[in-house]
């Protein structure tokens, strides 16, 4: 007789082995930190370590080399703009659409009274430095919207005409720049002279003159073109682009392979930095330099290794744009156009003709898309200033 064949026991519910779970307490850090990199705004970061121990605490762990890579993995956050305009005082405009953070937060109506009618000199790292357009003794007010926090500045030791104020990153750790560690560069732009501020403990600090060599003497003229890698980038009305090392100060030549020919009319060169998302959430934030001449225009993107190459280039701007103004049978001549506001990606270009009619569109730096802008918004533009959500500051306080 064959024996029965062996019947399996049943085990209930109760003594099946137990099952394991994972939860965001088990995940480790460095795992946490790929994770975050590819947020693409301080704003979540934040929001993050609030919503989460774990995340808080890698963010924490993560120290300030977390913060620079997360910043160097995305391009600076622009909320906003603040407008110089022909008729009224400075503004700040939002981004439309508006970022999530109240627009109201940087307002300027927490600066003493009669600062109201100064003009904004430059925004960089979360700060605004205004000063006297009409050259008032009062010298300069550095403010930090964020935190309604500003100090002044003693004015600087000479002055003369043709002056423009730029802010830089603190000395010291290397920790970026804050409303008690900043400093201020001051160029006269009609002579070789350049003073530079820097703040101490206590709110307090000194000018001193720059030392520059006989082959640095004139580099330091220029319209201030944006930031690059944190470094002051200075465009030259004859097309050279010049980049003043943050650390040092010294400038070198931004090899720019320009094939406009600069020398055939009255015109003079202009040149813009925009920044732009990187190819995917881990590789480096993108940089363009855009460069106006008259109604031609060239976009000149940074790859890597540093190496510039040019991307793309318009000709004539109006031949381009006639289609999207309906003005095919007419034919279009504007004297001059300029950038006038950079976001996230995105120029804004302001064409006029030569009487004095004006246009505004936005272009897609990815794609070089021309958008009409209604010309309502940039009316009174005479100029704008882009603000930033500084990474590192945003971030500084964040207990467990």
């Amino acid at each position: 007789m064959e024996p029965l064949p062996r019947q399996r026991r049943r085990t209930t519910v109760d003594e099946e082995e137990p099952t394991t779970t994972t939860a965001i307490y088990d995940v480790p850090d460095d795992l946490l930190w790929q994770i975050l990199l590819r947020l693409d705004s301080p704003l979540w970061l934040v929001r993050a370590a609030c919503a989460s121990k774990p995340l808080r605490r890698a963010i924490i762990t993560g120290g300030r080399a977390f913060l620079r890579l997360a910043a160097s993995l995305h391009p600076p956050v622009v909320v906003g703009h603040y407008h110089e305009c022909y008729v009224r005082p400075t503004e700040f405009v939002p981004l439309s659409p508006p970022p999530p953070i109240d627009g109201s937060r940087f307002s300027l109506d927490f600066l003493p009274r009669h600062v109201t009618n100064w003009e904004v000199a430059d925004c960089h790292g979360g700060l605004v430095l205004l000063h006297d357009y009409f050259g008032s003794l009062q010298g300069l007010i550095i403010c930090d919207p964020l935190t309604r926090r500003y100090q002044g500045i003693p004015h600087p030791p000479e002055k003369r005409p043709g002056f423009s104020f730029s802010l830089l990153d603190g000395g010291g750790d290397g920790d970026g720049i804050s409303i008690s560690n900043f400093r201020v560069l001051y160029r006269f732009q009609r002579a070789p002279h350049i003073c530079v501020f820097s703040s101490t403990a206590g709110g307090c600090g000194e000018w001193r003159f720059l030392r520059q060599s006989a082959d640095h003497g004139g580099d330091y003229i220029g319209h201030v073109a944006g930031r690059i890698d944190g470094s002051l980038c200075l465009g030259l009305a004859t097309g050279n682009v010049k980049v003043l090392d943050n650390a040092s100060l010294l400038p070198s030549e931004v090899d720019l392979p320009i094939r406009i020919d600069t020398s055939r009319s009255l015109h003079r060169s202009a040149f813009t930095v925009v920044h732009g998302a990187g190819r995917d959430p881990t590789s480096p934030a993108a940089t363009w330099i855009v460069h106006v001449y008259g109604e031609e225009l060239e976009f000149f993107r940074q790859v890597r290794g540093g190496e510039w190459v040019l991307e793309h280039s318009i000709p004539k701007l109006s031949e381009a744009a006639r289609g999207l103004l309906g003005c095919q049978e007419r034919r279009l001549e504007w004297a001059v156009a300029n950038v006038i506001a950079v976001g996230t990606g995105i120029a804004v270009l302001q064409a006029r003709d030569r009487v004095g009619r004006m246009w505004v569109f936005s272009v897609d730096m990815d794609t070089k898309e021309l958008k009409v802008v209604p010309d309502e918004d940039y009316r009174r533009t005479r100029r704008t200033f882009t603000y930033t959500l500084p990474w590192r500051q945003f971030l500084r306080a964040c207990p467990c």
